[in-house]
């Protein structure tokens, strides 16, 4: 007998006994057709059963937190997925369980609290969505119940394996500070990993079927908290700010040329596929340069649509004559009053980073109570005033967050490699 005959027997036998006793509850209870169905197995995963039914509830979950179109091709087309999403779980919480990891009541409320917080909801206010869709709460629960056991045992087991040198720290350091003046991205992913070389077709069309459904509308947040097998799947796949060269090459040049919400076609990085999607783009300030944030007030000289160059000339040559007649803020009010077609307005405070170049070129350097030269803008011609300039001292890197960061990224590392070793140890049976 084979090292792995034992453990095979013992899931076959645990099967058949699985299946008489659905079938002893069947006989007992009055049911239709459909609800036989649900009570069939749907996997054997080492000793435990995963039933049809629990693949129903899942899926029906998936489908009202997605805010997808229930129909018969899209259960067929997700199926996969959601049933691989639950033999992931039961190897989760049998790995917990081995290693006495027990999850209280009180985790479930929080986790049922972070949900709703998440999602803009008050306390209690998640049954509500239980009722209006009809799916279990137990169908949630579990899970839950699987995420945070999972999340306990890597910190127990692994987080203590996870040391980063200073030599780390200092070279992500002078990255970051190389990077000034080029832009970030927040960016969410979904992560479907590839186990054995055999698997990479497959794993490819799942991506693709998750691409579609996202294209035609799904939420990306759901869909990654059901099926990414990523550390980021608990917060909806968000990855957070991330730099260029903080991802592998893959990744950084696919996300780089992605538009603002725009999602990938599937990437072949280490480890498996990659949906990213970009939430956010921005540039990268200077670290440890200042930024300021200006006070302003203009002056608007109009110019009708279609009006010809000379109109243009005429209203720049009269705003360059009374802007020489300013002393400060005081002063353009009682300016605009003489200009018969000037309309004047208070811009607030703004940071110089966010005006458009056209304008943060022509105040970032101008003296406090004078009128900047004339703008061309749609509407006409605009003189600007800086009332109130406050410096901003740009902030360094942190290396607390750095290292902090480089942490959490290898014990993400560490915690899919686990699971690839669990996966590939059990004993699965599919129906």
């Amino acid at each position: 007998m084979t090292p792995r005959s034992k453990p095979r027997m013992k899931a076959t036998l645990a099967a058949r006994l699985a299946q008489c006793a659905l079938a002893a509850v069947a006989w007992l209870t009055p049911v239709s057709v459909d609800a036989q169905d649900v009570q069939r197995i749907a996997a054997i995963v080492n000793d435990e059963v995963v039933s049809r039914y629990d693949v129903e509830q899942r899926m029906r979950l998936v489908i009202a937190t997605g805010r997808l179109r229930d129909t018969p091709e899209l259960r067929r087309r997700l199926v996969e997925q959601v049933l691989r999403g639950l033999v992931d779980e039961r190897l989760q919480l049998q790995e917990a369980r081995r290693h006495s990891i027990r999850v209280s009541k009180r985790d479930l409320q929080h986790a049922f609290r972070f949900i709703e917080s998440r999602n803009n909801l008050a306390e209690g206010e998640i049954e509500q969505f239980f009722r209006r869709t009809g799916v279990p709460r137990r169908a949630l629960e579990a899970q839950l119940r699987a995420e945070i056991a999972w999340t306990k045992l890597i910190q127990r087991r692994l987080a203590r394996q996870v040391q980063i040198a200073d030599d780390e720290v200092d070279e992500v350091y002078s990255r970051l500070r190389a990077n000034a003046g080029r832009s970030e991205q927040r960016v969410s992913e979904i992560f479907l990993p590839i186990d054995n070389p055999q698997q990479e077709e497959e794993v490819r069309r799942s991506a693709l079927r998750l691409l579609q459904q996202l294209r035609q509308g799904a939420d990306f947040a759901a869909i990654a908290r059901q099926f990414s097998r990523g550390a980021t799947a608990a917060q909806g796949g968000d990855v957070g700010w991330l730099q260029p060269g903080q991802l592998s090459s893959q990744l950084d040049q696919a996300i780089s040329k992605l538009e603002v919400g725009a999602i990938s076609e599937p990437i072949r990085a280490a480890g498996g596929f990659y949906l990213m999607r970009i939430n956010q783009r921005r540039k990268i300030a200077p670290a440890g340069a200042g930024d300021a944030k200006l006070k302003l007030r203009q002056i608007l000289l109009p110019v009708a649509a279609g009006a010809p160059e000379k109109a243009f000339r005429t209203q720049e040559k009269l705003a360059e004559t009374v802007a020489d007649t300013a002393a400060n803020c005081d002063d353009v009010e009682e300016i605009a009053g003489k200009l018969e077609a000037g309309d004047h307005a208070d811009l607030g405070t703004l940071a110089l980073q966010e005006l458009p170049e056209k304008i943060r070129n022509a105040v970032k350097d101008l003296a406090i109570g004078r009128f900047s030269k004339p703008i061309r803008g749609n509407g006409g011609v605009m003189l600007l005033m800086v009332c109130e300039r406050e410096v901003v001292k740009g902030r360094s890197p942190d290396r607390t967050a750095i290292a902090d960061n480089l942490a959490q990224r290898r014990l993400v590392m560490l915690a899919q490699r686990y699971l690839r070793d669990l996966r590939r140890a059990a004993v699965v049976e599919l129906r």
